[in-house]
C-alpha cells in the first residue's frame, strides 16, 4: 500500500495539471503577454519598460554615432602626408581642360575619397579655378571629393554646353570614349539625378553621338 500511496502522486498531478489547464484557460492571455515581457526583464534585470528604452537607445547607438565615429576615423586617417599625395594625384594639369580633369578625377578618386572642409582646404587649389578651388572648400561636413567637384563646377558654368566647348577633335577610337565620358560628365553636373553619379552608367544620347561625330569630323574630309 505505501507504493500505492507514493503512486498516489499522480492524482496530485492531475490536479496541478486541471489547476495549470484552470490556469491557463483563464489567465491564457496575461501569462503570454507576460511571457513575452518578463524574460526580457529578467535577462535585462529591469522591467520590460526598461528593456525598450534599452532596446532602442542602443540600436540607435549603433546605429548613428558609431557609424559617425567610423566615417570620422576614416576621415581623420588622412595625415598631411596622404593629403599631399591627393594633392599630387587630383591637381589639374596646365594642358587638361575641366572636363577632361573630371574623368581623370573619377578614374582615379570616384567617390571613395571622403573629405571633411578642413581637408579639402589642405588640398589647396586643385582645379587651377579660383570660383571651382572655393565652391570645393564650402562644404563643412564630410562628402566624397566627388561630389565637391561636380558641385563646384555646377556653381562655375552655365550649363553643360560650356563644358561642351572645351573639347577638341579625336581621331582614335581611345580619343573617342574619351570625348563620350567627358560628354557624360557634363551631363552629371547639370543634372537633378542624385543617384546618378557615374559617368560610366550614363546612357549616350543621339546628342551626344551627333557631337562625337562633329568632333571626329571637324577640319577632316570625310571618306
Amino acid at each position: 500500500m505505501p507504493p500505492d500511496t507514493q503512486s498516489g502522486v499522480k492524482p496530485t498531478d492531475t490536479q496541478s495539471e486541471a489547476e495549470a489547464t484552470d490556469d491557463t484557460q483563464s489567465e491564457a492571455e496575461p501569462t503570454d503577454t507576460e511571457s513575452e515581457a518578463q524574460p526580457t526583464g529578467t535577462r535585462s534585470g529591469v522591467q520590460p519598460t526598461s528593456t525598450r528604452s534599452e532596446a532602442q537607445p542602443a540600436a540607435t547607438r549603433s546605429g548613428a554615432r558609431p557609424t559617425a565615429a567610423r566615417s570620422g576615423d576614416t576621415i581623420e586617417s588622412f595625415s598631411l602626408k596622404d593629403l599631399r599625395g591627393l594633392r599630387k594625384d587630383y591637381t589639374r594639369r596646365p594642358d587638361e581642360s575641366i572636363i577632361s580633369w573630371l574623368v581623370r578625377l573619377w578614374d582615379a578618386a570616384g567617390e571613395a575619397t571622403i573629405l571633411d572642409g578642413t581637408e579639402a582646404r589642405h588640398l589647396g587649389s586643385l582645379s587651377h579655378d579660383p570660383v571651382i578651388d572655393q565652391e570645393m572648400m564650402r562644404e563643412a561636413h564630410p562628402c566624397s571629393l566627388w561630389e565637391r567637384v561636380l558641385g563646384s563646377v555646377a556653381q562655375r558654368y552655365l550649363c553643360a554646353d560650356d563644358l561642351y566647348m572645351q573639347q577638341t577633335q579625336w581621331k582614335t577610337i581611345e580619343q573617342g570614349i574619351q570625348r563620350l565620358r567627358e560628354m557624360a560628365v557634363a551631363d552629371i553636373v547639370f543634372s537633378d539625378d542624385l543617384n546618378t553619379r557615374n559617368p560610366d552608367l550614363v546612357p549616350c544620347t543621339p546628342v551626344m553621338w551627333q557631337k562625337l561625330y562633329d568632333l571626329g569630323h571637324k577640319n577632316t574630309p570625310l571618306l
